[in-house]
C-alpha cells in the first residue's frame, strides 16, 4: 500500500477518458437496472415520466462528475508535490465518494417530502454510491492498466530491435574479420582473414581458394561445390561473377569492358583477370558501384 501509484493513473488523457466512461456507464446503469431502487424516490415523490427520470439522473450524475473534475484537477496540481501511494490514492477516492454522498443526501433532503433525517440517509447513499461506482472504477482501472502494459511492451520490443540492430552493426566488422571454410562433410579446413581472400575457383567437386599469406598468393584445395559456397556466405561481400568464380568484391580494383567481354582486375599483380558472364554481370556491377 506504500508503493507509488503507476503514472498512468495521473495521466491527463487517461483521467479524461476515465471520467467520460464513468459518466456514461453510471447514467446507463441507473436507468436500465435501477440498482438498489436508487431512483425510486423520483418515481414515487415526483411522479415523473421515464424521459424526465432520465434527464434527472443525467443532472445528478453530472453534479457528481463535477465533484470528480474538481478533485482530479487538485490531484493533478499536487501530483509533483505529494507522494501518492496506493493508500493515499484510496483515501482520496473515499473522500470523493463522501463528498458526492453528502451532496446527494442534501438534494434528497431538500427535494423529497418526509425524507428521513440527513444522518440517516447519508450512510445509505454513501453505500449506494460506492457500490454503483465500484464496477466502472474497476473496469477502467483494468483497461488503463492493460493499455499501459501494452505500451510498455511495445517500447520494450522497439528497444529490443534497436539493441539488436546496434549489436549487429557492432558485431558485423568482427564477423567479417575472419571467414571459415568447411568441407562437404562439415569439417573445418581453413580460417583466414576475410580481407586476405581474393577469389574462389571451381574445380569439379572441389574449389580452389586464393588468399594472401605472408605477402604471397596461396591456394587451398577444398572438397566442396562452388554453389554451396555461394549459398553459405550470402552475408559476406562475395559475388558470383562466373559459373567458375566467386570474387571478394572488396578486392576488385577495376571493372573493365573490352571486345572479349567484361573482366575484373584484382588488387594483386600476379592474379589473373576474372571474367564476368552475362548471367551475373548485373549483380556484380551493382555491387561494385555500391
Amino acid at each position: 500500500m506504500q508503493r507509488k501509484i503507476p503514472p498512468f493513473l495521473l495521466s491527463k488523457r487517461n483521467t479524461i477518458l476515465w471520467m467520460i466512461f464513468v459518466f456514461f456507464f453510471t447514467i446507463l446503469f441507473l436507468n436500465i437496472y435501477h440498482p438498489f431502487n436508487s431512483i425510486s424516490w423520483l418515481e414515487s415523490s415526483k411522479q415523473l415520466s421515464q424521459t424526465q427520470i432520465f434527464f434527472t439522473t443525467l443532472l445528478l450524475v453530472s453534479c457528481g462528475i463535477i465533484i470528480l473534475i474538481m478533485s482530479r484537477f487538485i490531484m493533478f496540481l499536487l501530483k509533483n508535490r505529494i507522494y501518492l501511494t496506493y493508500f493515499t490514492y484510496s483515501i482520496w477516492i473515499i473522500g470523493e465518494i463522501i463528498l458526492m454522498s453528502v451532496m446527494y443526501a442534501l438534494m434528497v433532503k431538500i427535494e423529497v417530502k418526509d425524507a428521513p433525517d440527513f444522518f440517516s440517509i447519508a450512510p445509505i447513499i454513501m453505500l449506494y454510491v460506492s457500490l454503483i461506482l465500484f464496477l466502472p472504477y474497476t473496469v477502467s482501472w483494468l483497461y488503463l492498466s492493460l493499455q499501459d502494459k501494452k505500451l510498455h511492451l511495445a517500447r520494450l520490443v522497439q528497444m529490443s530491435k534497436y539493441i539488436e540492430e546496434e549489436n549487429y552493426f557492432a558485431i558485423q566488422p568482427d564477423k567479417l574479420n575472419l571467414i571459415h571454410f568447411n568441407d562437404d562433410k562439415g569439417t573445418l579446413r581453413l580460417s583466414i582473414k576475410f580481407n586476405n581472400l581474393y577469389y574462389i575457383e571451381s574445380s569439379d567437386n572441389y574449389v580452389n581458394i586464393y588468399y594472401e599469406n605472408k605477402g604471397k598468393i596461396a591456394r587451398f584445395l577444398l572438397r566442396r561445390s562452388l554453389k554451396s559456397i555461394e549459398e553459405s556466405y550470402i552475408d559476406y561481400p562475395l559475388a558470383r561473377c562466373h559459373r567458375s568464380y566467386i570474387v571478394n568484391i572488396n578486392k576488385v580494383k577495376v571493372l573493365r569492358k573490352d571486345k572479349e567481354g567484361i573482366f575484373l582486375d584484382l588488387d594483386y599483380m600476379d592474379l589473373p583477370d576474372l571474367p564476368i558472364s552475362k548471367t551475373y554481370s548485373e549483380q556484380v556491377i551493382k555491387l561494385f558501384y555500391q
